[in-house]
């Protein structure tokens, strides 16, 4: 299934239909939770979450001796279009350890440090295993039924593609979070009793002890497990075409299309903490 298809299957445009006016903020959000280390957030709106991203990082780009520190959205998209321009070049350039050093710059600024062992194990194999695998994800041609060649693929390596695939937007537990949040939504306010399978977003493993698996009675959500890069890389890319359409109906389209993807994404990710429960009607 390529993006038409899944842009034109019934569920799927009556999803977009409903969620339009909550990311363009005409129906307000309503959504708040509270965490030991960032406190109480709340957000009225989708585009009021994208304002107050937060996200504190120390990373240390390739060729430099020091750390970039920040926390805004403005300082994350700074170092991520740096690091974006580093992997692409070194990709055309054959720089195989220039990339590597991108990529491990990129876990770290995400802080999912785990999968910078994955990628040292990878080593030289980093660069072409990854451009292959970035061939079959890229979502102007992209077929959720090929992608045998994505053989890396969770919240960290998410992260990598996202900087080296125009519009492919990261997909971490708390994007899923938000997502599935509003497919479950959505099917309540249609009496809908299942997930339409389309709009199943896989969730993958929470981090702490914090549940970001939206799901309640039979409106359930399947869970991303390791070992199992191409169940990930299907909601990724399916996360990546409803995010693009949504970005393009509303205020995020202000932003560009490569920026305004990343800003409706951040918002995600903001809201994306705890599962929203309700909206107002």
């Amino acid at each position: 299934m390529n993006r038409t298809a899944y842009e034109n299957d019934p569920h799927v445009r009556s999803f977009l239909d409903w969620a339009a006016p909550l990311i363009a903020g005409e129906r307000p959000l309503h959504h708040s939770w509270n965490s030991p280390r960032w406190g109480r957030r709340t957000f009225e709106t989708v585009y009021g979450a994208f304002v107050a991203y937060d996200w504190p990082f120390a990373v240390t780009l390739p060729g430099e001796s020091s750390p970039r520190r920040g926390r805004s959205y403005d300082d994350s998209i700074a170092v991520l279009d740096e690091l974006s321009a580093v992997l692409q070049t070194s990709a055309a350039n054959e720089d195989a350890g220039t990339f590597l050093e991108a990529a491990i710059a990129v876990i770290r600024w995400g802080g999912v440090r785990r999968n910078e062992r994955r990628l040292r194990e990878l080593g030289a194999n980093a660069l072409p295993d990854l451009r292959s695998a970035a061939q079959q994800l890229d979502p102007t041609i992209a077929n959720l039924d090929r992608l045998d060649r994505v053989r890396d693929m969770n919240s960290g390596f998410s992260k990598i593609y996202s900087l080296v695939i125009e519009g492919f937007p990261i997909y971490d537990s708390r994007v899923a979070c938000a997502l599935a949040s509003l497919v479950r939504l959505f099917c309540e306010e249609r009496d809908l009793h299942s997930v339409p399978p389309l709009l199943a977003f896989g969730i993958p493993a929470s981090r702490g002890s914090v549940s970001r698996d939206p799901s309640a009675g039979d409106l359930r959500f399947p869970r991303l497990w390791a070992g199992h890069p191409r169940l990930y890389a299907v909601s990724n890319l399916k996360a990546a075409w409803l995010l693009d359409a949504l970005a393009k109906r509303s205020p995020f389209a202000e932003l560009g299309s490569k920026h305004g993807l990343f800003a409706i994404e951040s918002a995600m990710f903001m809201i994306g903490y705890a599962p929203v429960r309700t909206l107002a009607r």
